[in-house]
């Protein structure tokens, strides 16, 4: 993507924000791995859905290649009826309790999906049920897999359109996914000695609300750096990061699934410019929590 002046924007070596075929990306963990690497990011956060399947993996690619791979996740939660995503850094995923945790929104998904598919074909746009989940493959089936079938039986011209159509939130095909606070969801990422951040949050309404709300709750961060976000809005969510004390922190939201061709988005890795120093402020935040609970 080039911006108005002709020239390519800065790219960057850190991503904190990036999914893979485990949830509802186009890349297995160790080909995301790759590309981001060749991309020239040293950094990498992956984030998958509700889901950590993909990390062990993703780490060993990394070791391999010389990365900085943090383990992370995407908690989907909600917020005075408004959908708000909290992402998790440095988590001691591996523990069981909190994979037990996650266990009901993983299945979630995989109903949430299924009933999509079914209002589809009541609304005159069928897709198969079995093509979206070849689509998902290994991962979790989400909406990006069923935007992927309703373009390719070519009931809408790119996956963007799919989306303003038929599923994004509150659209006609939409259902409600299970209700999760991100309260909630911030007090288990802290409890499994991770930080926690608010993903793409001009999303929300009334975003200064929002953050006042989650900051009260101890959120650690807010995705400030995102696709899309221009330096008026960056600003404005530095002021607020700053106002309460919370890391900027910033990705690509890198899913791999094409736009459609009269797209312009360039969000691969590293495509998002973010400051290196976000790293060690969330890597000090996350060692101060893990401090605590040693005493």
């Amino acid at each position: 993507m080039t911006s108005r002046n002709g020239t390519r924007p800065r790219r960057s070596v850190v991503d904190l924000h990036t999914h893979t075929t485990v949830s509802d990306g186009r890349l297995s963990p160790e080909e995301l791995v790759r590309h981001a690497h060749a991309g020239g990011v040293r950094c990498l956060a992956v984030t998958d859905h509700d889901n950590t399947d993909g990390l062990p993996a993703a780490q060993a690619e990394a070791a391999r290649l010389g990365m900085d791979l943090i383990p992370g996740i995407e908690l989907s939660t909600e917020l005075h009826g408004q959908s708000v995503h909290i992402l998790g850094y440095f988590l001691r995923y591996q523990e069981p309790s909190f994979q037990e945790w996650l266990l009901p929104m993983r299945d979630d998904r995989v109903s949430r999906a299924r009933r999509m598919v079914e209002r589809l074909a009541e609304l005159g746009y069928p897709v198969a049920w079995e093509r979206v989940l070849e689509i998902a493959g290994a991962g979790s089936v989400g909406r990006p897999h069923i935007a992927q079938a309703l373009l390719e039986a070519g009931h809408v011209g790119s996956i963007t359109e799919a989306f303003d159509r038929f599923i994004a939130d509150g659209g006609p095909a939409y259902v409600e996914r299970m209700k999760l606070s991100p309260q909630e969801a911030i007090a288990q990422v802290h409890r499994f000695g991770g930080v926690a951040a608010v993903a793409h949050p001009c999303d929300f309404p009334d975003v200064e609300r929002m953050v006042a709300e989650l900051a009260a709750a101890g959120v650690d961060g807010v995705e400030t750096y995102y696709q899309g976000y221009g330096p008026q809005r960056i600003e404005f969510l530095l002021a607020l990061a700053r106002h309460y004390h919370l890391i900027p922190t910033g990705g690509s939201d890198y899913h791999g699934f094409p736009m459609g061709a009269a797209s312009t988005v360039d969000n691969d890795p590293g495509a998002v410019y973010v400051p290196a120093e976000v790293v060690e402020r969330l890597r000090d935040r996350a060692g101060r929590y893990r401090l605590r609970a040693s005493r």
